[in-house]
């Protein structure tokens, strides 16, 4: 039985085609993928653009970073948390709700035995001590049951599990990389769902996970099983290790074998700045996730991108040649043309999408590399409050991110 799962599993280890990540396998399935044409897939969030390969033995998968995907491209979002609901200061009982497709905010009301507090409709009077969440929130029943306080807020790193009522981390994967999507195994795909979680897809019957998606298995190709995938036991009750070490399976494995095709460590990306103004007071933000520059060639903008939980930063540079480096400044305009986005999550997006907006700026850009290279520079600004707020200065602005378009 051990000699006959070892072979099992070293075929899968040492297959010599790879289709993306997922596992090998074999067996009946279509002769080529159909739906060539870009389309949107995605877990709760449709963010990737999806096409084939020439040969259409594969599908492709375009991630739109911090952007969505609508009719098969990526777009700019008009929302960035799905679900996430803003209670109105000005109208008790009132909300905003940023729709699930990040194309619109949506208004609402409470209803009339409930309040607005922290992104949820909260009902009173309440039970007193009682909790419950709202957004990134844990909410408590005053002591003479009256209404709502916020208890305590969540980290940027962490959501309010309802169910707990507690403050939980988020999955890294989803902290780094929001509404992503891989492979667990052959047969399970993991997508983080709106808190954060990494929540297993289950591939139906004739269907592998590759690159984070449940898709058609096509005949004539094999799909490599991922190293981690190669855990668990037999029904011996061995261990894959128990197994690895036995001495007749050691002899085996000083076949020759194909070395395996591991690729090559990628830089982990980088930025942050420092923010004085408003809610800030010289706040240093590391950004966290969605941190790469894109390079569109109809506007002939370079966008840098960069987000911390609700924090998002675009930085442009109109008009910019792919690859030149050098300053600009808003002391001396010239032909590039820079400006720089940042929200903070607290404001109504259906006046405007941005609240704040860059009047002056310092941009150095050191390294403008062709896509899969990186793009470096630093920067300053002023950004302007859009909604009559206090401007923010950022200053020690810094990015070293991968050119992903």
């Amino acid at each position: 039985m051990r000699i006959a799962l070892l072979g099992t599993m070293v075929a899968l280890m040492f297959a010599g085609c790879s289709s993306g990540s997922g596992g090998t396998t074999s067996g009946s399935g279509t002769e080529t993928l159909e739906n060539c044409d870009p389309v949107c897939v995605g877990g709760e969030i449709m963010r990737y653009v999806r096409t084939c390969s020439e040969d259409a033995k594969d599908y492709v998968y375009e991630d739109c970073e911090t952007w969505i995907c609508v009719n098969g491209a990526c777009e700019s979002p008009q929302c960035y948390q799905p679900g996430h609901k803003e209670c109105d200061p000005y109208k008790p009982g009132f909300y905003l709700e940023c729709d699930t497709t990040l194309t619109k905010l949506s208004p609402g009301n409470c209803p009339d035995d409930t309040q607005c507090i922290e992104g949820a409709c909260a009902v009173k009077p309440c039970e007193a001590g009682k909790k419950e969440c709202g957004w990134g929130a844990i909410l408590e029943c005053a002591e003479d049951g009256s209404g709502w306080v916020a208890a305590s807020t969540c980290n940027e790193d962490q959501f309010c599990d309802p169910e707990a009522v507690a403050c939980q981390d988020m999955d890294p994967m989803c902290l780094d990389h929001p509404q992503g999507t891989t492979c667990q195994n052959l047969d399970t795909a993991l997508q983080c769902d709106l808190r954060g979680e990494a929540a297993p897809v289950k591939c139906g019957g004739s269907e592998v996970c590759v690159e984070g998606f449940c898709q058609p298995k096509v005949d004539g190709v094999e799909y490599e099983l991922a190293a981690q995938d190669l855990s668990g036991q037999d029904d011996s009750g061995s261990t894959l290790d128990d197994i690895f070490t036995m001495p007749e399976i050691q002899e085996t494995l000083m076949l020759d074998l194909p070395p395996k095709d591991i690729p090559p460590l990628e830089k982990p990306p980088k930025a942050w700045a420092t923010f004085n103004g408003g809610d800030f007071i010289n706040e240093e933000i590391k950004f966290t996730s969605s941190k790469a520059a894109n390079y569109l060639h109809k506007d002939v903008d370079l966008q840098v991108t960069m987000a911390k939980g609700v924090y998002m930063l675009e930085l442009h540079l109109g008009g910019i040649e792919q690859g030149v480096v050098g300053s600009f400044s808003s002391d001396e305009p010239g032909s590039v043309n820079p400006w720089v986005w940042f929200n903070d999550g607290t404001h109504d997006q259906t006046g405007v999408q941005w609240k704040y907006q860059s009047v002056s700026y310092a941009i150095t850009l050191d390294q403008f590399d062709p896509v899969g290279g990186r793009a470096i520079g630093t920067f300053s600004c002023v950004l302007e409050d859009q909604t009559g707020g206090d401007s923010i200065e950022v200053t020690d602005g810094f990015f070293d991110v991968p050119r992903k378009q």
